[in-house]
């Protein structure tokens, strides 16, 4: 039996790391990419990281970016992860919207270069439609100093909130007219990425949790100092 006092100063030096959905490991398989040269990007670039599964809500976002094109044609979304079988799908959809010099899948990359891969995003997308929990992804999206859009739905809010990001409710038009409104403001691009940034270095890192969690153990040592934890 160990004393609360003793099973503090037992806690891991760590913390569980975000697994992104249907993301490779091997990062010497491939080398991170420059999109903006592999795809000739002249404009803004939107990034979406994660599976292609229906309720991440990519139809919405394919369909929301087509209507942006018609106001921003040299925009630019990749989208990496996924299955060859999703992504051949939502190629048919991006051939459909006549939009496939604009939007492009390329499949799963390693988490190890997921870094190197949001460095060169302008905004970052959530458009997910379904779902209670929130995406880990997004403490990477927050973390990547990048303007986030999502979709204002539970499974987001739990986490953002609009300092730290845009919400846009969960349909084509909406979703639209708040990535037009990031295009069009750099300056609050770099506001959002920034206050972002700070949000996770205060509540999110090792440290932010080592603190949190010694608080609890001092006030179990004062308030229940004969108590025992197996």
């Amino acid at each position: 039996m160990k004393t609360f006092t003793e099973a503090k100063s037992a806690v891991p030096n760590l913390l569980p790391a975000p697994v992104l959905e249907n993301q490779t490991e091997d990062s010497t398989e491939f080398p991170t990419e420059d999109l903006r040269a592999w795809f000739g990007v002249k404009g803004v670039l939107l990034m979406y990281v994660g599976n292609l599964e229906g309720y991440q809500g990519i139809d919405l976002l394919l369909e929301s970016f087509a209507e942006v094109l018609r106001t921003a044609p040299t925009a630019q979304l990749v989208a990496i992860g996924g299955s060859a079988s999703d992504i051949r799908k939502y190629e048919a959809q991006v051939r459909h919207y006549q939009a496939s010099s604009n939007i492009h899948f390329i499949g799963p990359r390693p988490i190890a270069n997921l870094k190197q891969y949001l460095d060169q995003a302008d905004i970052v997308v959530s458009p997910r439609i379904q779902g209670n929990n929130t995406p880990m992804k997004l403490y990477s999206y927050l973390d990547s100093g990048k303007a986030l859009l999502a979709t204002n739905l539970t499974t987001h809010t739990q986490v953002l909130n609009s300092e730290i990001a845009h919400l846009a409710e969960p349909n084509a038009a909406a979703f639209a007219r708040e990535i037009l409104h990031l295009i069009s403001q750099p300056e609050l691009r770099g506001k959002l990425g920034e206050v972002a940034q700070e949000y996770i270095s205060r509540s999110h890192t090792y440290e932010a949790f080592s603190t949190k969690l010694n608080a609890l153990y001092n006030w179990l040592d004062g308030e229940l100092p004969a108590v025992l934890i197996s």
